[in-house]
């Protein structure tokens, strides 16, 4: 995400996920209401569906303090976000959190936050390094003629609990991928498209599209963890057997290349590096057609095997 003005301005990820945002001088405070149009493929909630949320409280911070400490408005992109799961996270209710900034000078910025649920549990901690950039905002954040979009109230459906106690995860996976069990409301928003499928790799596109850009008229920071993040859950389900859990512990992403909107497919693949009993690791490329690389993502997740009581 970028900051152009003195009043923060919200782009269409963030407006599209129903991110509230407010600002102070040292700090960014935000807000999402959970529901079902965030759900995965399980009828889950995971880091992806706050990723929107995760790009301005990763990115803004560090821009906001260095605004009012000088008076100099600079643009700003991600170069790279950590997100940790700490608690659950809600099926349905708030989120909130407040991101400060860490530091900042004239070429880079930290910023850090904690995301809460309604009860105070702390869910997700964020981590976002920035780098001040010459690019200028473009006319994609709209107008009155052309206001922003918001999520459908509408959403694709999940699959049913008693699919996934009777299913592998890679029957699961190639499921998705054949079109014979649903991808879920997140992957549905994202029109994320699976196509080969294997133990611990998954293989799928993203078509950019026009909600999804930010002030510099590419995918924002947030979409494309929301992205990554869904297909590293993919490949690890794939790892799962039937009635099997995983849950993302951490991902860390690195942002390469800004992939254009309107522009061609994502090229989105994820390998599963290391597996044992209890926690795999993971590596998710976001490409151009061409191989050029957007996003390089590492992700720790834990599994879980089928409980006693289940089989």
């Amino acid at each position: 995400m970028t900051l152009e003005i003195a009043t923060f301005p919200i782009d269409r990820p963030a407006t599209y996920s129903g991110v509230g945002v407010s600002v102070s001088p040292d700090s960014v405070s935000v807000t999402q209401t959970v529901g079902p149009k965030f759900f995965d493929h399980r009828g889950q909630v995971t880091i992806s569906a706050f990723g929107a949320l995760s790009d301005i409280v990763g990115a803004a911070p560090a821009g906001v303090a260095r605004q009012h400490a000088t008076g100099v408005v600079a643009q700003a992109v991600l170069a790279q976000l950590t997100a940790s799961t700490a608690n659950p996270f809600p099926h349905a209710g708030q989120v909130s959190g407040v991101g400060r900034s860490m530091h900042f000078d004239d070429t880079s910025g930290l910023s850090s936050a904690e995301i809460l649920d309604e009860n105070g549990n702390l869910v997700l901690h964020l981590t976002g390094r920035t780098i001040v950039v010459g690019r200028t905002p473009t006319d994609r954040a709209g107008s009155a003629a052309d206001p922003f979009p918001t999520a459908p109230d509408e959403y694709e459906p999940w699959i049913d609990g008693h699919v996934l106690d009777s299913t592998s995860g890679l029957d699961v996976v190639s499921g998705i991928a054949a079109g014979t069990l649903p991808r879920g409301p997140l992957a549905g928003m994202h029109d994320l498209r699976v196509h080969t499928v294997e133990r611990g790799a998954v293989r799928a596109t993203v078509t950019p599209s026009e909600w999804m850009t930010n002030f510099i008229g590419s995918i924002q920071g947030g979409v494309l963890l929301s992205i990554a993040e869904s297909v590293t859950g993919l490949a690890a389900q794939s790892l799962t057997e039937a009635g099997g859990q995983y849950r993302m512990l951490q991902i860390t992403l690195d942002y390469l290349r800004s992939p254009a909107v309107p522009g061609p497919p994502v090229q989105v693949r994820s390998d599963v590096v290391r597996a044992g009993r209890r926690l795999a690791s993971l590596e998710t490329l976001l490409t151009g057609e061409d191989g050029t690389v957007y996003v390089r993502a590492y992700a720790s997740v834990q599994l879980f095997a089928r409980s006693s009581e289940q089989r």
